[in-house]
């Protein structure tokens, strides 16, 4: 007894559409950043802290995950002091516009493991604020799609490509 194909029975062309949503998909998974912004995911952080971190005090660490145009412009004129003051009204005010997806307090020269962040479709950008004594900005912005680590220095914080 003979088996048809599997594909009989299909309507034309049926394969060729089936095969093209794959390339599609495949091809998008190339595209890395831009895909996993549409959908979210998961974003590996490492941590460095400095031993004579913040003139030997903790400093405080939040991550935010920022998902509006207008709120990433309002959160980059802000300097980390200011931000740790006004949080709770900005958080109020901008609800689906903002996510602190962390808030930590770090010591000088801790140990810190590996962190992974969630975000969800149509991040913009991770903005970091550290509140350090000392003035200055202390504020840091990655791409939600870009691994990194976040250098807590003595008086300042960097981000650099993961080690």
């Amino acid at each position: 007894m003979k088996h048809a194909p599997p594909w009989r029975g299909c309507r034309r062309g049926g394969l060729p559409a089936a095969a093209a949503i794959l390339i599609a998909v495949f091809a998008a998974c190339s595209t890395g950043a831009k895909v996993r912004s549409m959908f979210g995911g998961l974003l590996p952080m490492q941590v460095s802290v400095a031993p004579a971190l913040n003139e030997g005090a903790p400093v405080a660490v939040d991550l935010v995950v920022v998902y509006d145009a207008k709120v990433l412009d309002t959160l980059l004129k802000l300097p980390a002091g200011e931000w740790f003051v006004k949080k709770q009204q900005l958080v109020k005010d901008y609800p689906k516009g903002l996510d602190v997806q962390k808030s930590w307090e770090w010591t000088p020269g801790q140990e810190i493991p590996k962190q992974t962040i969630t975000y969800h479709a149509g991040a913009k950008k991770v903005v970091l604020f550290a509140d350090y004594q000392t003035d200055g900005e202390h504020r840091a912005t990655v791409d939600p799609q870009q691994p990194f680590r976040l250098v807590l220095g003595e008086r300042d914080l960097a981000v650099e490509a993961p080690q």
